[in-house]
């Protein structure tokens, strides 16, 4: 039975004040959309919506399957508040700021502006309800992308199968820790598997680079942060999250080259068996002794088995 608080929003996601001039890309159902497999993930457990790295990746993915257009999660995060059940909440000194401006077209000017937003009470509760939800989001696509259907609902499939292997793979960690051993999951790599331990170590280090601390994420939903092995797939097989950390491009070259490692302690050491010319804030001497990101779990932590294999086998002394 449908109750006359869900069947309220059934009819407000009906009517939304969506951009039909340019095609079927109206930017507030996919906004919609993610937000959903966010909540459904369990990404987002209070009613506080923050224009978060997960949150641009999972909408680059609609938005890549419904039209070729320049993406800008800004306009549906600051314009869905014309629909009445999403509302935004200033930043400490943009009160006033936040009143008065009427468009928003880029991110940076958003989170200047816009410490985060929230739904509805009733309308969040909804969704975290997971009949009301299904419902919820069946609208939307049955509503603005009906000739997407069979598209969007695959690529629905394929998240909830990453979410999990991605949960299975943090699970894991209460085990210990068997660096050579294949994990029974991870035997053989897949797609799957792949995107499961990108999504794992990306959100546990926050598409942040564990050894220059860069971060920057494209309008797209690209970082320059990457999912690292440190003792390498190929060998191992092994996708377990103690097994990876996050770096830039840059240092992940270096880490696979054996041109820096790292201690128990979590310091950086640089190969002294390499000639470099540059700026120095590029130069890997510079990063000598220099402490490393960590998760803010500890059990998250680089697994000191994995580190001291990367020593022994990797780094050129």
């Amino acid at each position: 039975m449908v109750s006359n608080i869900l069947l309220k929003y059934v009819n407000k996601f009906r009517n939304l004040r969506v951009d039909r001039a340019h095609g079927a890309a109206p930017n507030k159902p996919i906004l919609l959309l993610a937000l959903i497999e966010l909540i459904e993930q369990g990404q987002i457990l209070e009613n506080k919506i923050l224009p978060s790295p997960n949150l641009f990746e999972i909408f680059m993915k609609y938005w890549s399957i419904l039209t070729d257009r320049r993406p800008n999660l800004a306009l549906p995060f600051f314009h869905l508040k014309s629909e009445g059940f999403w509302h935004h909440h200033s930043n400490a000194g943009y009160e006033t700021a936040l009143r008065v401006t009427t468009q928003i077209k880029t991110v940076s000017r958003l989170r200047e502006i816009v410490a985060y937003a929230s739904f509805d009470d009733e309308l969040f509760l909804l969704l975290t309800n997971t009949h009301d939800r299904e419902v919820i989001r069946q609208t939307l696509i049955d509503t603005y992308f009906i000739d997407f259907k069979a598209d969007i609902e695959s690529l629905i499939a394929e998240e909830q199968q990453i979410d999990e292997y991605r949960q299975t793979l943090l699970q894991q960690v209460k085990q210990t820790f068997s660096s050579l051993q294949p994990l029974a999951l991870t035997e053989t790599d897949n797609p799957i598997r792949t995107a499961g331990f990108r999504q794992a170590i990306m959100r546990i280090y926050d598409y942040t680079c564990a050894v220059c601390q860069s971060y920057v994420l494209t309008l797209d939903g690209e970082s320059v942060a990457e999912a690292a092995h440190i003792i390498p797939f190929n060998i191992s097989g092994n996708n377990d999250v103690r097994n990876g950390i996050s770096l830039c491009q840059f240092h992940h070259w270096g880490f696979d080259r054996g041109l820096i490692s790292f201690t128990n302690t979590y310091k950086i050491i640089v190969s002294d068996l390499m000639v470099e010319k540059g700026p120095s804030e590029w130069k890997f001497r510079t990063l000598k002794d220099k402490k490393i990101l960590v998760p803010e779990n500890k059990e998250h932590y680089p697994a000191q088995a994995a580190l001291a294999w990367h020593r022994e086998n990797r780094f050129r002394e």
